[in-house]
């Protein structure tokens, strides 16, 4: 599996997005519409969060619109060495712009949007994350 993955088609939501202006995509990369199109999602910024199935640099494209899951069992961008997250932990948007990491409920004040649960483990150098996103 790899960033950008659908997990199961059971329940899946994917829907059309215009992608902002001069803004790059990456496939499985966490976004957010921002009223101008979707962007990378910031940590300071607040859902609903959607993942990109398709990479879109924006200068080399012509049409700007591109297909994101809604809802669904997906791979997403997780930033490496962010911790290890168990199955069922929440994951949150990250300060690295697109990717999740652990919810850390231990720090108070340091906390971003929830994105999704963990529908499997993973290590804290993996650069991916399986989850259900769009609770």
């Amino acid at each position: 599996m790899a960033a950008g993955d659908i997990l199961k088609e059971e329940g899946l939501v994917v829907e059309t997005f215009t992608v902002a202006a001069d803004e790059d995509i990456e496939k499985g990369e966490i976004v957010r519409e921002t009223g101008s199109g979707i962007a990378a999602a910031a940590a300071t910024e607040k859902g609903p969060f959607y993942m990109a199935l398709e990479d879109h640099v924006y200068a080399d494209e012509t049409d700007h619109d591109i297909e994101c899951v809604v809802k669904g069992y997906v791979d997403a961008q997780k930033v490496a060495d962010a911790g290890a997250a168990e199955k069922g932990q929440w994951l949150e948007i990250s300060a690295t712009a697109g990717e999740v990491q652990v919810f850390d409920y231990t720090t108070p004040g340091s906390w971003f949007e929830v994105v999704g649960e963990a529908m499997e483990a993973s290590l804290a150098a993996d650069t991916t994350q399986k989850l259900r996103l769009g609770l």
